[in-house]
């Protein structure tokens, strides 16, 4: 409080007077009555001080206790041991607050009294001596009373000082959407008393809950989120009352989110902190926009711990353990891993999990779109056309989904109506010749008027919400190929893309040309010729690995299509020979462990699929 100190009322004492000659003796007894209040009041003032100073002295004593007091009760039981230091914890902190504020309360009411007391001597003498003889002392006593005031508001404010306003960053070297240094910004304002000093530190957030939660192995957490150290910039003020400070913090790993955190200490060891918490700031730089080729993974958003659709069977785990899919962290993590090794973006599903809770599913896409990175990473939708539309006729078949039936059709209609006015206006979203792309999972076991119901969905949409879609199905299948059937043909012309689901699985290992490989080259290379003739467009789709064994409804005798580093570069390149412009491959997919068909890094794998894709496209 230097502002009080050097204001002290030391100056005003009897000394005053022995300037002043032939003081009459009812001046001298005026000037004793008026020291005596003064020495009063500063008394009480220096009381009030001591005590304030040892009152904020206090109160990292008195957080703890509070804290103990929280311990106590939260181990209250019978055994009176227990309940016996929670009373003494409860009485020591009562007592120590108790003395303190009485104490304070009392030397304050001393002051007031001083105040009165000088203020009835003056008017008292007033009467005798005149106004001129008792202007000084008049002055005197208003200086007390605004000084009085002035202490008590200070006080008040005291806590807040040093102030910090105005906290904020922002990136100062961005490459490929990842930030490497960034820059913060604060004003700090101490009125009171000279500012010492400014802590900035930039603390990388732990995630703790991964392991506890989702049963990530904690030797796998540095893999996940890469050791970093606390950055730490001490600044010098310059001594003003009002001060702006900037600081920059270089070479970030990044993978996590950060705090920036600010400690403001004064001269008098008052201290304030203020924190602000960065978005998730990316490991890896945003590789799918510096390749030619857009590449798209299916995505998943259907993983809650609280259902445990973990337990319906998975050969890996990805690294991050059995995580919820609606984790924030969760979907920073998969656009910076994807994007970070060259996919462009996800074809999400809608609603997967074969007739699962669209609601969860709806809730954790308009989820997605709120991540800080979202804007990353392209999206598009697959729409799960098993778990939307009913099977109805052939009980032998479940797989074919009648698009004559009127409550199938108005399922589609209403399903892309929704889609239309909730996802196609978003400005990620992935779109060929700016019509927004949908690509109908296993729309190939479509029966009925095929032709007329896309037409009809195609008007449909047009008509509610003004798009033109670009429709992409699964008929570039290895069990058909063109020239086989007519009918199967003329339904693939009403759609503007065809691609064959992860690249046409058999269960029994019976590929055509003998191996997997082989048979995406013949699959790509006779449905690409016909996309050319029918001006439609093949998307090649390939997957590292198939293998359902592990999931409750899968089958326990097909045979695994087995994952390989060495094969899957070469599905890779496969794909990408037999891409047409602008060229497009379907990869994986991203996150579906229940068939094996992931890229997200796992326990068993980590990184090794991600980075095949990486180098094959960087070269």
């Amino acid at each position: 409080m230097k502002f009080l100190g050097a204001v002290g009322l030391g100056a005003i004492t009897a000394e005053t007077y022995e300037m002043l000659h032939h003081i009459p003796q009812l001046e001298r007894r005026f000037v004793e009555e008026v020291n005596y209040w003064i020495n009063q009041y500063n008394s009480a003032k220096d009381a009030v001080d001591k005590l304030s100073n040892k009152l904020r002295q206090q109160e990292g004593e008195i957080s703890n206790l509070k804290e103990e007091v929280n311990y106590w009760r939260a181990q209250f039981s019978s055994k009176s041991e227990e309940v016996g230091k929670l009373t003494f914890t409860v009485n020591k902190l009562d007592e120590l607050e108790r003395e303190s504020t009485s104490s304070i309360s009392f030397y304050r009411e001393k002051m007031e009294e001083a105040i009165k007391r000088l203020r009835e001597t003056i008017e008292k003498y007033r009467a005798v001596l005149g106004d001129e003889r008792v202007s000084f002392e008049s002055k005197t006593l208003k200086v007390l009373e605004d000084l009085k005031l002035t202490q008590e508001k200070l006080l008040k404010l005291l806590p807040y000082f040093p102030l910090i306003r105005d906290l904020s960053w922002g990136p100062s070297r961005v490459v490929n959407d990842k930030i490497y240094d960034l820059e913060v910004s604060l004003e700090v304002i101490s009125p009171l008393n000279t500012l010492a000093e400014v802590k900035v530190s930039l603390v990388p957030v732990e995630y703790e809950y991964f392991i506890t939660r989702y049963g990530m192995r904690r030797e796998d957490y540095p893999k996940v989120f890469p050791p970093e150290e606390t950055k730490t910039a001490i600044l010098k003020p310059a001594g003003l009352e009002r001060e702006t400070f900037t600081v920059g913090f270089k070479d970030i790993i990044g993978g996590r989110e950060y705090l920036i955190r600010v400690i403001a200490k004064d001269v008098a060891d008052s201290t304030n902190f203020e924190e602000r918490k960065t978005p998730y700031i990316r490991q890896f730089e945003n590789m799918a926009r510096s390749d030619s080729y857009v590449v798209l993974s299916p995505y998943y958003l259907w993983y809650r711990r609280d259902l445990s659709n973990w337990k319906d069977g998975h050969k890996y785990t990805s690294l991050l353990g059995e995580y919820r899919s609606d984790d924030p962290i969760v979907m920073s993590k998969h656009i910076d891993w994807a994007t970070g090794h060259g996919i462009d973006g996800f074809l999400v599903s809608w609603t997967g999990y074969e007739y699962g809770d669209l609601k969860y599913f709806d809730d954790n896409f308009k989820l997605f779109l709120n991540n800080p990175l979202s804007k990353d990473v392209l999206i598009a939708i697959l729409y799960e056309s098993p778990g939307r539309l009913r099977t109805i006729g052939n009980p032998n078949a479940p797989w074919e989904k009648d698009v004559n039936s009127p409550e199938n059709l108005q399922t589609l209609l209403s399903d892309f109506e929704y889609l239309s006015k909730t996802y196609f206006e978003k400005g990620n979203y992935f779109r060929i010749n700016s019509k927004p792309v949908v690509y109908i999972y296993d729309s190939a076991a479509f029966i009925g008027d095929v032709v007329a119901a896309i037409n009809k969905l195609r008007e449909h949409v047009r008509g509610s919400a003004g798009f033109e879609l670009y429709l992409i199905s699964d008929h570039a299948h290895p069990s058909v190929l063109p020239g086989d059937n007519k009918e199967w043909e003329e339904r693939a012309r009403s759609f503007d893309g065809i691609t064959s689901w992860l690249g046409g699985y058999s269960g029994e290992g019976r590929y055509l040309g003998g191996t997997y490989e082989n048979q995406i080259r013949i699959v790509y290379s006779r449905w690409g010729k016909w996309a050319g003739e029918n001006s439609k467009k093949l998307i090649p789709f390939i997957t590292p690995e198939f293998d359902n064994r592990y999931v409750n409804w899968g089958c326990p005798n097909c045979i695994p299509l087995n994952r390989s580093p060495q094969l899957f570069e070469e599905r890779i390149n496969i794909a990408l020979k037999h891409t047409q412009s602008p060229q497009i491959i379907f990869v994986g997919t991203w996150n579906d462990f229940f068939e094996s068909t992931t890229l997200e890094p796992s326990r068993e794998y980590e990184f090794t699929y991600l980075e095949i894709l990486k180098n094959v496209l960087e070269k």
